[in-house]
């Protein structure tokens, strides 16, 4: 999605309509309270990474969140799963954090809507679709049994299917009490946001591959995940045992248990490229479906 570059930081395009609409509304204050939380919440991402390995490239400002782009791709599911969830846990621990400060020690007139700010942006984030942290952690356990591939397409479509209702739920509070244009903003950045990953899924193996490149230019080791799998089994299948953060070596057996051979990914995701993912490992063995 487009946006306004100023070196490694990037402005969502949407924020900008999002910020004069909020101040024109006599919202400003709003705002005020919701910029530090989203600087703590990718604050809590980029030290995440850091100590995950992980360089960060390109931070992402947008309406509700943030998004921060990785040098390394190839990182183990463990290890996306805890960098996708430090911000909404960031954002949770300071709204406890202001709550007690604010209650038992230091009362403040902005405390409330910074505790607002801080749970809205947890909770949104949270949910199970792609870009946000919640689709990011969704597929990396749905990961397990569906492939990341399919992953990434389902938790996709979850963000497609929570912008309707978002949207739909800002239709229906403009129609029975007053408008609130947060929900159309979110929801209008989910739908094209959800949109792109879905697009962008097929190229997730092959993105995924670049970054263990640049992993073992780096580190010179890397991971092995070494399985064995029957002449039979279609690309399609073998996919989802691949693991992300780790070079991936299929062992193929004949019907009696014999070793055909051994395929690397650099070898399978030629082939997948070339002939498509329902070719079988004895295609690819011997040249021919």
């Amino acid at each position: 999605m487009r946006g306004i570059k100023i070196g490694r930081l990037k402005i969502n395009i949407l924020m900008i309509p999002a910020v004069i609409i909020l101040v024109a509304l006599g919202m400003g204050d709003v705002v005020l309270c919701t910029v530090p939380a989203l600087l703590l919440h990718e604050w809590s991402h980029i030290l995440a990474a850091a100590a995950a390995g992980m360089q960060v490239t390109q931070l992402e400002l947008f309406p509700f969140g943030c998004a921060a782009k990785m040098q390394c791709f190839a990182v183990s599911r463990a290890k996306e799963i805890i960098v996708a969830a430090a911000g909404p846990a960031a954002n949770m621990l300071a709204a406890c954090a202001l709550f007690v400060i604010n209650r038992y020690y230091c009362p403040f007139d902005a405390a409330g809507k910074l505790i607002a700010a801080n749970l809205a942006i947890a909770t949104v984030n949270l949910l199970p679709a792609l870009p946000l942290d919640g689709g990011r952690i969704a597929r990396a356990a749905f990961a397990n049994f569906l492939g990341y591939k399919r992953a990434t397409k389902l938790t996709a479509a979850a963000g497609i299917f929570f912008a309707a209702v978002i949207t739909g739920l800002g239709i229906y509070i403009a129609l029975t009490k007053t408008i609130n244009p947060g929900y159309f903003v979110m929801g209008f950045f989910l739908l094209l946001s959800s949109i792109t990953e879905l697009k962008s899924a097929p190229y997730t193996l092959i993105r995924d591959f670049s970054g263990k490149r640049e992993r073992m230019q780096k580190h010179k080791t890397i991971s092995v995940n070494r399985f064995a799998a029957m002449q039979g089994e279609k690309l399609s299948d073998i996919m989802r045992e691949f693991e992300p953060g780790k070079y991936n070596i299929v062992t193929v057996l004949d019907k009696d248990m014999g070793v055909l051979g051994e395929l690397d990914e650099r070898r399978i995701l030629d082939a997948m490229m070339e002939k498509g993912a329902n070719v079988t490992l004895r295609g690819i063995c011997n040249g021919k479906k």
